[in-house]
């Protein structure tokens, strides 16, 4: 049997129009199922999710610009750090050159020893300190040299004595460590940023209180100065009493013997 060429042309369009539309549905009916669980995650996430949160991001915006605008203006708070920077500027230089200052005056080379120990700022040179001060100012005198209450004056006035510059040595050490405390506080202070003020108010009140310390320890060593002073103006009364009766011990006895 013989198709006419017509024929074969019409069942040509044919086939053609059925794959046309047929395509669409073999495509919809080959779809993966994970592909529509990701794809109705991802509107999740974008529309509802992404929604709440594109909110809570605006209002947190809408809360710090309020804080920066009423509780925390940063106008003032960068006003507030330019005046300390001026401030700490100002002062500073010539107040470091004033804690600096050279005062050793000692002449001999004994004396600068002792002098150059009790600047040093340093406490660890305090077991250095009595050697030096017995080069300079000499050691007790020996029992044959001086009665015993002399010698014991004389002991106890270079014992204060050691203990005052062994303070001192103490309080010049820490006051450079406060001064460097304080120094650190004001630093911290041009640039501290909102709601840390009161941890710096903290440290600076900390550092009142160990100066307020160190100044009660210089007090009480002023003190015994004092109490040590007063002792020794008593004890020669004490002993120029024991020498008056002892002379006139020594005279009745020897106004008996006549």
């Amino acid at each position: 049997m013989t198709i006419s060429p017509h024929r074969l042309k019409i069942a040509g369009v044919v086939a053609a129009g059925s794959l046309l539309v047929a395509a669409p549905v073999c495509s919809a009916i080959s779809l993966n199922p994970l592909d529509l669980i990701f794809n109705a995650i991802d509107s999740t996430i974008t529309g509802d999710i992404g929604g709440a949160l594109t909110s809570v991001k605006s209002i947190q915006n809408t809360v710090m610009q309020d804080e920066q605008a009423v509780l925390f203006p940063v106008s003032l708070i960068t006003q507030a750090h330019n005046y300390v920077t001026t401030i700490k500027g100002s002062y500073r230089g010539w107040m470091s050159s004033v804690f600096t200052l050279p005062v050793n005056s000692a002449q001999l080379p004994s004396s600068q020893n002792l002098e150059s120990i009790f600047l040093s700022r340093n406490s660890t040179q305090a077991s250095s300190l009595s050697s030096s001060y017995q080069t300079s100012f000499g050691a007790v005198p020996a029992a044959s040299a001086a009665p015993m209450p002399h010698r014991q004056m004389v002991d106890m006035q270079d014992a204060l004595a050691k203990d005052a510059l062994a303070q001192s040595m103490a309080a010049d050490q820490a006051s450079t460590a406060l001064l460097g405390m304080a120094n650190q506080i004001e630093n911290e202070t041009s640039t501290t940023a909102p709601g840390t003020a009161d941890i710096l108010a903290a440290t600076a009140r900390a550092a009142e209180l160990q100066s307020l310390a160190s100044q009660h320890r210089l007090i009480a060593s002023m003190l015994r100065e004092e109490a040590a002073h007063l002792a020794a103006v008593n004890g020669l009364k004490k002993l120029t009493v024991q020498q008056t009766q002892q002379m006139n011990t020594n005279l009745q006895g020897t106004m008996a013997q006549k």
